[in-house]
């Protein structure tokens, strides 16, 4: 696929992904359901796992974070002191809208980082297929939060799938692993969508956001839901 790239029209070429995606990675995520062994589950008595053998990856963290909870930045804060370095990739899916632009979002996390310690997380923009900056910053392997598989499994499967097939279809190289990483239990019911009716209704956002961000949410997302 990255062959003929620079030589169709960009819509021929979105088109010829949108078919391949149909083809192959739908039916195989559809067929594919028994649940992932890649999940990093919160411990209640040790909270997430840790690795001494890890500490010289560098991984990538995806997702839209639209806007981004306290369940992600658990996570980020997890992999960040598990590897050398994480990539924070907030990704551009031409078939969505959104109401902050995914450098309003970037700013965001990258306001939170500095009171978490997490001097190794660089974030990210993408607009094209995740692992090719996985590729491009030298990353072992990719990372998706969830709530739980039962919760979150059919779309995240999907994306692992994806994962598997588009490196070996578009320029024939091997697969990247993807991992899930579960919030932590106390987090279980938020998410972006809960964040994004808070904020419209005017409701408190303080039991699912980090304070140190909550006013550049609010300013951020303010008359546009």
């Amino acid at each position: 696929m990255e062959a003929v790239k620079g030589r169709v029209t960009t819509g021929t070429y979105l088109k010829m992904m949108s078919a391949l995606d149909g083809c192959c990675v739908a039916p195989v995520a559809k067929l594919w359901t028994c649940p992932p062994r890649n999940v990093v589950k919160w411990d209640d008595a040790s909270g997430y796992p840790t690795s001494t053998s890890s500490n010289n990856r560098s991984v990538v963290f995806a997702g839209s974070f639209n806007p981004p909870h306290h369940g992600h930045f658990e996570i980020i804060r997890y992999l960040s002191k598990t590897f050398s370095e994480v990539h924070v990739v907030i990704g551009i899916n031409p078939a969505k809208t959104y109401p902050v632009s995914p450098d309003e979002r970037k700013a965001i996390i990258e306001h939170a980082l500095p009171s978490m310690g997490a001097q190794n997380v660089k974030v990210w923009v993408w607009g094209d297929v995740i692992f090719k900056l996985a590729r491009k910053v030298g990353a072992t392997a990719m990372y998706r939060g969830i709530r739980s598989w039962q919760e979150d499994g059919k779309a995240e499967r999907y994306l692992e799938v994806q994962n598997v097939c588009w490196p070996v279809l578009s320029t024939c190289a091997s697969p990247m692993s993807t991992y899930f990483v579960e919030g932590p239990p106390q987090y279980s019911f938020v998410s972006s969508t809960l964040l994004r009716e808070r904020l419209k209704s005017g409701q408190s956002i303080a039991d699912i956001i980090p304070a140190v961000v909550a006013d550049k949410v609010r300013t951020a997302y303010e008359g546009k839901l």
